[in-house]
């Protein structure tokens, strides 16, 4: 269980809202790497500016970092390595996240944090160019790394909810297999 902020000292209190700072500047950071691979006319960048945005986006996690996308969300990975891969492999041409809405909870005595944003994204599938319109919640985790610096240690997200937005009216599924499956057999609403 985390301290009080009330029962903190006043140089523990500053630290601890230091942090919370320094996790929604890191939390901004990856969003705009996550949206800077794309280009403005709805392309995916070239290869090596891909490679390059995709390992900055993976630094802003721990070395044994975990993500837990689920099934179609690039599944559940550990390490920098498979989420690096991850990004540069990601199901899109354009992306727009907008990440709101948080509670950051941090122990500035142990090092550790938790926090829970609401995910709103806009973007367009790289096979096909549809639109998608995702929500999420995501529940993560942080650590401070030897040089003092805040990443994710931990990425998890729940209540993911995609739909296409042209479609009339709006299907609304959990995954892309859902989404197509819905698609397919025209249904509008989640089974």
């Amino acid at each position: 269980m985390t301290t009080l902020p009330a029962l903190l000292s006043l140089e523990e209190r500053v630290a601890r809202l230091e942090a919370i700072d320094a996790i929604r500047r890191l939390k901004a950071r990856y969003a705009a790497l996550a949206d800077a691979k794309y280009t403005s006319d709805y392309t995916r960048q070239p290869d090596a500016v891909m490679h390059d945005v995709a390992r900055q986006q993976a630094e802003c996690f721990t070395h044994d970092a975990v993500w837990v996308g689920g099934s179609g969300f690039g599944n559940d990975l550990t390490g920098r390595k498979a989420l690096h891969d991850w990004f540069l492999r990601s199901p899109w041409r354009f992306a727009m996240h907008y990440y709101t809405s948080e509670t950051i909870d941090v122990d500035v005595r142990t090092g550790i944090a938790h926090a829970t944003w609401r995910l709103w994204q806009l973007a367009l599938r790289d096979d096909d160019a549809h639109a998608v319109l995702l929500g999420a919640i995501t529940e993560e985790k942080y650590a401070v790394d030897d040089a003092g610096h805040w990443l994710v240690s931990e990425m998890r997200f729940v209540q993911l909810k995609m739909m296409e937005s042209s479609a009339i009216p709006f299907p609304i599924a959990n995954d892309f297999g859902a989404l197509a499956a819905m698609r397919t057999r025209g249904t509008t609403l989640t089974e």
